[in-house]
């Protein structure tokens, strides 16, 4: 290495080390008394706010979070419900967050620290503006080099600071919803049929009560069904569901969507009403509930037969009481017998009404963007459920 470059690579390692002093340690000495909770005001009020802003570089309001009676709610997702567990652990690191040592109170220095206003033009930190509350705004600069925490500044100072906490502020409001859709193993499942845009229909359903696989009916004539995963994919298409975006459904859905049942094996019933879109591929739900005690079925999903098993639970012709009870009512049993296996039946019912009106209140209002894969998983054709054709 020659000589100037070395002198070079001194220099630059000197100024850097000098900005570093300037920024850490300038103010320790006159500010360290000065040391506490970022946000006093926030301590005493952290459970009365209701309303949060996260202001992204630039000056404008990425993610507005918002509280109504039952939970947290991203306004620039329709109203989403928010991922309460994430927002309550910014609150709760903005509460402990600790001033563990001063910064510069130099304007011209707070971009080395991406606590500088954000309206300026290298903003890169993020605001959180508390309205209806008297807290401070704080702006959350870049984390510390060490990873311990971050830089942050209240707008109304001049002084900046370093945190004992890391303080995470994403400005994509996807981040801030509620991920999980619903997570229904295979387990649950009874019955799955796919009826495609075209009329093409796929129809699986599990062996036996005590059998985890499921098997392919209609099987065309010379060919035989393709490996179990492949079914068992179809099966799970509500396990572990999470969203990539999501927007209010406003109906109807798009002719070419295919449609899905699932049968539970508690009685409900989802059909999902599944699409691609604007290069994101999407599903809307809705729920009702099987009623055992009277025959009804499953919802119709166009041509979709059906679940196995519902002409067993009609009405029994041939019972006087109407009540559909006689067939598997003991013989000798008295009315009183019959009477509460008919209420504990009816109770049974109305339990899976209140369950399919309460998730069904949650999800029809919603599309949901969810992953690729799992999108191919729940438009299989029948070929594709299949063993290949060998060749002669």
């Amino acid at each position: 290495m020659s000589r100037n470059r070395f002198t070079l690579l001194v220099v630059v390692t000197l100024t850097a080390a000098l900005a570093v002093i300037v920024l850490s340690r300038s103010v320790d000495d006159q500010h360290g008394a000065s040391a506490g909770v970022l946000l006093p005001a926030l301590e005493q009020s952290v459970n009365e706010i209701a309303a949060i802003d996260v202001v992204a570089p630039g000056g404008t309001i990425a993610v507005t979070l918002r509280r109504d009676d039952e939970r947290w709610r991203v306004l620039e997702k329709d109203g989403y419900e928010a991922d309460f567990a994430r927002v309550i652990e910014l609150l709760r690191s903005l509460r402990q967050a600790q001033k563990a040592g001063a910064r510069t109170a130099n304007p011209e220095w707070y971009s080395k620290l991406g606590v500088q206003p954000l309206a300026s033009d290298d903003a890169t930190g993020r605001r959180l503006d508390f309205p209806g509350q008297e807290i401070a705004s704080v702006i959350i600069g870049q984390t510390d080099p060490t990873g311990n925490g971050s830089y942050a500044r209240r707008v109304e100072d001049a002084q900046s600071w370093l945190l004992d906490e890391v303080i995470e502020v994403p400005v994509d409001p996807v981040v801030w919803l509620e991920r999980g859709v619903m997570d229904i193993p295979a387990e649950d499942i009874t019955e799955v049929v796919i009826r495609h845009a075209d009329g093409e229909m796929i129809r699986i359903a599990r062996a036996g009560d005590n059998d985890p696989e499921f098997v392919l009916r209609n099987v065309p004539e010379g060919r035989q069904a393709g490996p179990p995963r492949l079914r068992r994919a179809i099966a799970s298409g509500l396990r572990g569901l999470n969203l990539e975006d999501v927007r209010r459904h406003q109906p109807p859905v798009p002719a070419d969507a295919a449609r899905l049942l699932f049968v539970t094996t508690d009685g409900l019933n989802f059909v999902a009403d599944i699409f691609e879109r604007e290069a994101r591929y999407w599903v809307h739900f809705t729920v009702s509930a099987e009623n055992a005690a009277t025959g009804a079925t499953a919802p119709s999903v166009g041509d979709v037969d059906a679940p196995d098993g519902a002409e067993e639970t009609a009405v029994n012709p041939d019972d006087e009481t109407g009540d559909g009870l006689a067939a598997n009512a003991d013989a000798t049993s008295g009315p009183t017998e019959a009477i509460e296996e008919r209420d504990a039946v009816e109770q049974q019912a109305a339990q899976r009404l209140a369950n399919a009106v309460a998730v069904d209140a949650r999800l029809s209002p919603w599309i949901f963007a969810i992953p690729e894969r799992r999108y191919n998983d729940l438009t299989k054709r029948m070929e594709d459920l299949l063993e290949p054709v060998e060749e002669e």
